[in-house]
């Protein structure tokens, strides 16, 4: 389905139930992302949690699970700002997202996908950020992360960026920062999309 589908406005205004109807699948996605990253969660940070510092598991030279919080956002921006002040602005931009797939029409499948992952996402982040702390025997503040990155040592540019930067360590994510890069780059493939799909309508018809 071509993305001048997508954005297309619907000829017919839906009734509320209508729209309901259509948007519970993708509200259910983002419940099945929010739940598959609490549960990952759950799991490395409960049972699999070993004691002491040592990673959960060293799968290869260049991905362990390890046990990390991360007090900020994603990547670790903004890690000394207020827990609360970041909690509220995560909440506004969910509500933003929540209110842009509700007025999608039926037919925007791409970006009803990519927004359904974001939100879920977001809430999983937001609940370990604001919720979690308080509810949970790990009190630690921040968002748990656990998915650690290097880069590999057999490419070219280790050596470069080991010297350079110091480590070839990349960054420590969870499911849900993993949903929410992915989404992102969905929803910019779909913008970077339009004005090649509307030339094309245009050049045709």
């Amino acid at each position: 389905m071509s993305s001048a589908d997508e954005s297309a406005s619907e000829t017919e205004p839906l009734t509320a139930r209508e729209r309901l109807r259509s948007k519970l699948p993708w509200f259910a996605l983002a419940a099945a992302c929010l739940a598959a990253d609490l549960w990952t969660k759950y799991i490395v940070f409960y049972p699999m949690r070993p004691e002491g510092s040592a990673p959960v598991a060293e799968l290869t030279s260049w991905f362990r699970i390890i046990i990390a919080f991360n007090r900020g956002v994603t990547f670790g921006l903004a890690s000394g700002t207020s827990v609360w002040i970041l909690g509220l602005l995560t909440g506004l931009v969910i509500v933003l997202l929540i209110w842009n797939l509700w007025r999608l029409p039926p037919t925007a499948i791409t970006k009803s996908l990519a927004l359904s992952m974001i939100i879920g996402g977001a809430i999983g982040n937001l609940y370990d950020r604001t919720v979690r702390p308080h509810f949970e025997a790990d009190s630690r503040p921040g968002v748990r992360d656990f998915l650690d990155w290097y880069v590999p040592d057999h490419w070219p540019m280790a050596p470069w960026i080991e010297e350079n930067l110091g480590s070839t360590h990349w960054f420590t994510s969870n499911v849900a920062d993993v949903l929410i890069v992915c989404g992102v780059f969905l929803l910019a493939w779909m913008i970077l999309r339009e004005p090649a799909e509307d030339a094309k309508a245009e050049a045709t018809s």
